[in-house]
This record gives structure tokens, sequence and C-alpha cells, in this order.
């Protein structure tokens, strides 16, 4: 169906019609923000405060449950990490993109660290938490090599460790989440829509138990 027959629907359809035009100004979209990360096309929260690039359900689950003792690693550096640097210990991203990283190493909290390091897939990029010899209560999955990213996160996890895999909806990265589950990880999925998209999609949490996260 082409743009133009849907809106020719929608007109038709004049509550449904009302219904949308009404969500910048009440409703979910506007409560979490939605409209300000479309805006400004950054993942921000309804009063423009940094939060990470992943569903608004994992947020929710997250925001509460994360404590000052927590260590994070990220693949993948920005709004994310300034949003974990705030309610947690210290926040290690691993950041391919030279130019995002000198922009983000520029604004990082002093709790935060970004190391640059150039993309080679299985290389050193997805070995970085284990390279620096430290253990990890949570490691974001959410930058580039996925699947070699959740292969080694687990040789770097603390013993009540966890993994989050974002868009792990995807196909090319079910490699990744079959290995993790084989690992005897259980997983859960938070589905919906991110900020400033409008698309289905999934961040999911890998957990054993007796996990940092109170699973």
């Amino acid at each position: 169906m082409s743009n133009i027959s849907k809106l020719l629907n929608l007109a038709k359809n004049p509550a449904r019609l009302k219904s949308l035009l009404s969500f910048n100004e009440k409703g979910y979209l506007d409560t979490v923000g939605w409209f300000n990360a479309f805006d400004s096309q950054a993942p921000v929260d309804y009063n423009n405060r940094p939060i990470p690039w992943v569903t608004y359900s994992f947020i929710d689950f997250i925001k509460d449950r994360l404590r000052p003792e927590h260590a994070v690693f990220e693949f993948g550096s920005g709004n994310s990490t300034l949003f974990y640097a705030q309610r947690t210990g210290i926040v290690v991203s691993v950041e391919h993109d030279q130019e995002w990283y000198e922009k983000i190493n520029k604004t990082k909290p002093d709790n935060a660290e970004i190391i640059f390091c150039e993309l080679q897939t299985d290389g050193d990029y997805c070995r970085m938490p284990t390279k620096l010899g430290e253990a990890f209560d949570i490691i974001i999955v959410d930058g580039r090599d996925r699947v070699n990213c959740c292969k080694q996160a687990v040789g770097a996890l603390t013993p009540n460790g966890v993994i989050v895999l974002d868009d792990s909806e995807r196909p090319d990265y079910k490699e990744g989440v079959n290995f993790l589950l084989q690992q005897g990880f259980r997983q859960i999925p938070f589905s919906g829509i991110s900020p400033g998209l409008f698309y289905y999609k999934s961040t999911t949490v890998f957990y054993k138990s007796d996990n940092c996260l109170g699973i």
C-alpha cells in the first residue's frame, strides 16, 4: 500500500486520526519523551536527559536496578554512557568510530572511560573487556561485531554478571543468542519501540541465578 493510500484510509477514520494527532500532547509517546528524541535525533527522555538507544521497556526495567557498586562495560558509546555513569560506579566503553570517540570523550563524566579501537571482525574490539583484565557486572553489546562480542563477554563477567544484547531480534545475531543460551544463560527480551524510532525491536537480558539485577 502506498503512503497516499495509507493517508486516505486514515482520513476515513476520524477517531483514529484524532488520536494520532494528540500523541504529541498526551499519552505514552509524550510521556517517555519520544518526540524529543525524534526531533533531536538523539536518545533523550521527556526532560531531554540522556538515555540508551534501546527499547523503552528495557529502560523501565533497568533504571531502578542499577547500583553505585556496579561496573559496566559497553560495546559502543554515546548517551548510554552518560545514562549508566549517572547510576553506576564505573562505565568503560569501546568505540570504533574515531570522530564519535573524540566527541564523546570530551564530555564524558569522571567515572567513565572511552577506549578507541579500530574495528576488525573477531579482533581486539570484541576482546576489549577481557584484554582489560577486569570483571564487569553488566556488559552491554550494542556496537559492531555483536556475535563475537557476545562470545567474548562471557569471560569478562563477574560471577553474578549479566549481558545485554540490543536488537536481539535480528537474524544476524541469532548465533550470539544461541551461544549465550548454550552457556547456561536464561533470557528476558524487552520488546517495543525505542527513542525517536517507530519500529519493533528487542533488547534482551541474559542472566543466571543470583545475578546483580535481582532477576
